[in-house]
């Protein structure tokens, strides 16, 4: 039966989401302004040139995903892995036999996506107010956007909790199909390729490719989702009060409306084209972080493994 290192599996996730992090999230930064509602007001000329505010403080917010991210990384991969040995286990003992390897590796990362987002909910909401912070001309000398988002929310805790459904509404389908792809697509180019078992560095092209194939094309799907996600996120910032400053109230919506309202407010304004802005930026952020993400995650859980059998 397949066995399961857990320090092992916990450590490469933290790497892995230390290196994906750090990458993605000056993408990630504008892609939440441009899906916010203030992106034709403030981050857009009159002209429909981008204003330079588009693209500065990218790493506003990264406190909170550093913090996050590899807490829920661990808990996520921790739990796809032990639930994916489980069920590999229990074929191997005869039972479950008729279940087809991509429907467990989609209800493995099922498990492990619902206990990720518990973790990583209360990060994003303080992540994306601090991307679209504002601060007033007069304030030159006030904490971080993410101190800020901090002490704001202190006050309104319960707001941390602003568009969990949504998350995981978009990241549920989207992780399950991502790794539901990725096995498939490695399994199929490991067997075109006829790599050999102790040839670690195609396998890691195969991961690499594989997960960023994946990660592209799920993403492309959940892009509506994740406007609707992000403006009720800065929804809840409006009513804090922290997130625009002199700019509050910019997305004319109560804080409290419910998702369906938000895409239906977003739909009437902009158009369908409103529910796919970013969905460029976001397909790309999705194949290199994805590729990056799973990436070094095998690479260092292969290292991990070779350097604890020395």
């Amino acid at each position: 039966m397949t066995t399961f290192d857990g320090a092992e599996v916990t450590t490469a996730a933290i790497i892995a989401a230390l290196a994906s992090e750090g990458a993605i999230h000056p993408m990630d930064t504008v892609i939440t302004r441009m899906q916010s509602p203030m992106y034709s007001s403030v981050y857009k000329h009159l002209n429909g040139t981008f204003n330079r505010t588009l693209f500065s403080g990218l790493y506003q917010g990264f406190g909170p995903t550093f913090v996050a991210g590899t807490l829920s990384s661990a808990a996520f991969f921790t739990a796809y892995e032990a639930s994916k040995i489980a069920f590999e286990n229990a074929q191997a003992a005869g039972y479950m036999l008729s279940i087809p390897r991509p429907l467990i590796h989609a209800a493995s990362s099922a498990v492990a996506e619902l206990l990720a987002c518990a973790i990583q909910n209360p990060a994003e909401v303080l992540k994306q107010n601090a991307q679209v912070f504002q601060r007033p001309l007069h304030d030159k000398g006030g904490p971080s956007p993410t101190m800020e988002m901090i002490r704001q929310f202190r006050k309104y805790p319960s707001g941390l909790w602003a568009g969990y459904t949504a998350l995981v509404a978009s990241q549920l389908p989207n992780i399950c199909l991502t790794f539901c792809l990725y096995e498939m697509f490695k399994e199929d180019l490991l067997k075109r390729w006829k790599t050999q078992k102790d040839d670690i560095g195609q396998q890691l092209e195969a991961t690499v490719l594989s997960a960023g194939v994946a990660g592209g094309c799920a993403s492309w799907f959940f892009v509506p989702i994740h406007v609707v996600k992000t403006r009720m996120r800065l929804a809840v910032g409006d009513q804090v009060g922290c997130t625009r400053s002199s700019l509050k109230g910019t997305s004319g919506l109560s804080p409290r409306v419910g998702a369906f309202t938000i895409a239906r407010d977003v739909l009437r304004k902009e158009g369908v084209a409103g529910l796919f802005r970013g969905s460029v930026l976001t397909c790309v952020a999705a194949v290199v972080g994805s590729g990056l993400y799973i990436g070094c995650y095998e690479g260092s859980k292969i290292y991990l493994f070779n350097y604890q059998g020395t």
